[in-house]
């Protein structure tokens, strides 16, 4: 009776897992054609060798879009931002469309295939060593091309020139290529060459520099390491600062100060406000040079051409001071000394005549004469 009812027993758990089996949904395939496809093309793919045979050269297709750029002064470090995109056929990965069920494209992580290794040359340490196509998708065609686009955003080292501050035009260079050894064969090439301003398409209005121009040029350059050559493409990119705000700030004050100190000479000889004046222009040029010294880069070199004129300017501020109590002086004195015939006939010439012209007034006439 035991055993009956133990068997029995068996019989029932069995049938119930039969049953529950039967009516449990049939799990479908979830891999798609893209999956197969991926599946097919890199099972026998080695992403250290080239996309070509050992005796063809590889081209790439390199095109920088431009998106934004910003100038660090201080530091001589020139910023850009925008897209990088490369183009390169790899003959492994074709395949016929109308055997993956019409897929004619899809996208592979780019650590999967050859890394054409473009990077910068001549970066900063903090963004030094970095690889575009390594850190991106990249989308596969039937034909085997294949397209990456990376984000580009890089500081870089530029050397500048400030003589003609404020209007200024800086030329930057961006070098993208690869480190190549001297002793084998070319087997990579960037094409880039025949880009222009085009390219620059500013997501947002700069207010301190605009991009005149761009161009591209082959570059090769030997490397510290004895052997290689870096060589790749050359952007140059024209950068001018936006000027409009100075006209106001600088220039009109420069046109007031010439005027101030040509107004002290031509106050009477006796005025004495030739001396407030002066130490008024004197003083005010000393605030701008201040601004100028707080502002501007501390450059070894190359002085900008508007701190030599306020500079100058106050040369000029100072010697009219000196040369305005002089005249004070001589005119206010009680000895009534006669002019050196020398120092007569030099303020009698044309152009000096001018700066210390104080009307015809019969006073003024008398002292020269006397």
């Amino acid at each position: 009776m035991g055993c009956g009812y133990r068997f029995t027993l068996l019989a029932l758990c069995l049938v119930g897992l039969c049953v529950a089996d039967d009516a449990s949904p049939v799990k479908a395939s979830t891999a798609t054609w893209a999956d197969k496809l991926k599946k097919d093309l890199l099972l026998n793919y080695d992403r250290n060798l080239r996309p070509t045979q050992y005796y063809n050269v590889t081209n790439v297709e390199v095109n920088m879009e431009i998106r934004h750029v910003d100038i660090d002064e201080d530091n001589s470090i020139f910023t850009v931002s925008g897209w990088l995109k490369m183009n390169w056929q790899d003959l492994r990965l074709k395949w016929e469309p109308s055997d993956y069920g019409g897929l004619r494209s899809f996208y592979i992580p780019s650590y999967y295939l050859w890394d054409p290794e473009v990077n910068m040359h001549s970066i900063t340490l903090e963004t030094a060593g970095s690889r575009y196509a390594g850190i991106s998708d990249v989308r596969v065609e039937s034909s085997g091309m294949l397209h990456c686009t990376v984000r580009l955003s890089q500081k870089i080292f530029c050397e500048m020139n400030f003589q003609r501050w404020p209007f200024d035009t800086q030329f930057c260079n961006v070098l993208l290529g690869k480190s190549m050894s001297t002793h084998e064969d070319r087997a990579l090439k960037l094409n880039g060459l025949g880009q222009d301003r085009k390219q620059f398409r500013p997501i947002t209005d700069n207010p301190a520099w605009e991009v005149t121009d761009i161009l591209v040029e082959s570059y090769e350059d030997p490397m510290e390491e004895e052997g290689h050559n870096f060589e790749g493409l050359q952007y140059g990119l024209v950068i001018k600062r936006k000027v409009r705000i100075f006209y106001s700030t600088i220039l009109t004050p420069a046109v007031i100060f010439i005027l101030m100190t040509l107004t002290s000479f031509w106050l009477p000889p006796g005025a004495n406000e030739k001396v407030l004046l002066n130490c008024v222009t004197a003083t005010l040029l000393c605030i701008f040079l201040r601004y100028f010294t707080i502002h501007l880069p501390l450059l070894a070199t190359r002085t900008p051409l508007v701190v030599l004129f306020f500079s100058h300017s106050l040369y000029l501020t100072a010697i009219s001071l000196i040369l305005s109590v002089v005249v004070i002086n001589i005119a206010k004195s009680r000895h009534r000394t006669p002019i050196h015939p020398y120092l007569k006939s030099f303020i009698a010439l044309p152009g000096v005549s001018i700066l210390v012209w104080t009307g015809s007034t019969p006073k003024v006439c008398n002292f020269l004469n006397f």
